[in-house]
């Protein structure tokens, strides 16, 4: 297990969750796809509960870290036209909200958490506590509270980043784009904690940037209108996998999911080290990704060509390595955890006490 270590003999430093992810992995076998559905998509609330949807259902883990799920809330069909295929569920920033994007041709529906019920008596989410939003969507990410970054795009077109204010009217939707013409598919999309936006091009058409082109904006840059991927506005943190999905953990450290074939890049989640972010970001130019000190590789399973995704846990500071078997359905997140080493934690203790002896 990953951890401290011993520093000149004499103490104890913590290591960073960069040093430690991959160390080991507690393998979690999440909900399974529900009927009708070919995908689960799953966040964690601020108590360190992971809550997934799939099917027509929402589940709920019954304590942090227990990896036993409950079905707590059931979503109306009819606001969705037939069972999702989530393509994502993201919890808010505070935790009051959950954003619930039901998949290709269906809309974005945004809840309250308090429409959760228990395994003993589920929630209902239907017309009267939610918000149903008819609007494209392929990844999204919480700027803060209220508005809702998306990403979207037709197939062979050029792509974009909207900001859904999920307070405003679903019959009119104050969405604005705020980062256009991404020469490809879309891809995911994070804000770190000074408020920019980070995203990437996901299938790149030949004709601008290329696959897993990751840029970040400020919102100066969209404060005028919006942003444009290809005109070199953005900073270019580097190219990686598919930018599928962006995750940031709370060290600023960015993890990287998908897959590029073309460049034979696939099989792993990357994370980008939090210190090459803030290089990139000052004008240091993008980062090496051979170099294991800006980029480690994390590899929770021996499939070659699977495509990873993320999800961040703030309350238990696990990082999951998240894989769908689309065949069997199922779905299982490998954590990996940046906990202290008992055995050094348990050194440090002696020297503490040994110093303690001779005051």
């Amino acid at each position: 297990m990953a951890g401290m270590v011993l520093s000149g003999g004499t103490g104890a430093r913590a290591q960073s969750a960069f040093e430690s992810y991959g160390s080991s992995y507690r393998t979690i076998s999440m909900p399974p796809n529900g009927a009708g559905s070919f995908a689960m998509s799953g966040d964690a609330l601020p108590d360190g509960r992971i809550v997934a949807a799939t099917g027509s259902e929402i589940w709920l883990e019954r304590s942090a870290r227990s990896g036993v799920f409950e079905i707590v809330a059931r979503v109306d069909t009819s606001l969705l036209g037939g069972a999702m295929d989530p393509a994502f569920l993201r919890v808010s920033p505070s935790g009051g909200r959950l954003a619930l994007g039901a998949g290709l041709g269906k809309p974005v529906v945004v809840f309250a958490t308090t429409a959760l019920g228990s395994a003993a008596s589920p929630g209902q989410i239907h017309a009267a506590n939610a918000s149903v939003f008819a609007i494209p969507h392929y990844d999204a990410a919480w700027a803060d509270d209220t508005h809702l970054g998306l990403s979207a795009g037709e197939f062979g077109s050029p792509s974009s980043v909207s900001l859904l204010d999920v307070t405003s009217s679903p019959a009119s939707p104050h969405n604005p784009v705020i980062v256009r013409n991404i020469a490809g598919a879309s891809a995911g999309l994070a804000f770190d904690s000074s408020g920019r936006l980070f995203t990437a091009n996901g299938y790149g058409l030949g004709s601008g940037s290329a696959t897993g082109t990751i840029r970040a904006f400020n919102a100066s840059d969209w404060a005028g209108g919006p942003a444009d991927f290809e005109s070199g506005l953005g900073t270019t943190i580097g190219r990686v996998l598919s930018g599928t999905p962006l995750m940031f953990d709370h060290e600023g450290n960015l993890a990287v999911g998908g897959g590029d074939f073309s460049a034979g890049e696939f099989g792993y989640l990357a994370v980008i080290n939090a210190r090459s972010v803030s290089l990139a970001l000052a004008g240091g130019g993008p980062i090496d990704i051979s170099d294991a000190v800006s980029m480690k590789r994390l590899k929770p399973t021996a499939d070659p060509f699977a495509f990873h995704g993320a999800a961040f846990n703030r309350a238990t500071g696990d990082m999951y390595v998240t894989v769908a078997d689309f065949v069997s359905g199922t779905n299982t997140w490998y954590a990996t955890v940046p906990e202290p080493s008992v055995w050094a934690s348990l050194l440090a203790a002696i020297v503490l006490s040994n110093r303690r002896r001779r005051e």
